[in-house]
């Protein structure tokens, strides 16, 4: 195997470790390329099990930060809110998820083959999920019309 790393020495990246973050550098501090490596590789694990339906059990886990990262962005990306909750489709956030999940995993490899990427990441991250939002919204609005 070429490429290894111990998990149980990465510790652990969680919704408080993500707020602290967003408290001290402001909400573009948890995009992929502001994140430092163990956070990075700790959030993609996390994406990974999300996606694979590990930790979808409903239960608010606060070491985990994948689920709230994903929906601060969400929102930051126009997802409108209804007082605490937010209006986002099943489907849309999966689709976010599988978004970040790539952006995540495509920082990892450009640190490691210290490359960079035309658009930075995290402004193409954003972008993209504007356009989901987006799309979702356009949708969610011609099936009331119809």
């Amino acid at each position: 195997m070429m490429l290894r790393l111990e998990k149980a020495t990465l510790g652990k990246f969680g919704a408080q470790d993500m707020m602290s973050l967003i408290m001290s550098r402001g909400w573009e501090a948890i995009l992929p390329d502001a994140l430092d490596d163990k956070q990075l590789l700790l959030v993609s694990d996390q994406f990974r099990d999300l996606l694979s339906g590990v930790s979808w059990n409903g239960e608010h886990d606060p070491t985990r930060a994948a689920l709230p990262l994903a929906l601060l962005l969400l929102s930051k990306a126009g997802a409108k809110r209804s007082g605490d909750n937010f209006e986002v489709g099943m489907e849309t956030l999966q689709e976010a998820l599988c978004l970040l999940s790539t952006a995540v995993d495509r920082e990892i490899v450009n640190r490691m083959l210290q490359r960079q990427d035309a658009t930075p990441i995290g402004t193409g991250l954003i972008q993209g999920l504007q356009l989901l939002v987006q799309h979702a919204m356009e949708q969610a609005n011609s099936a009331c019309h119809t």
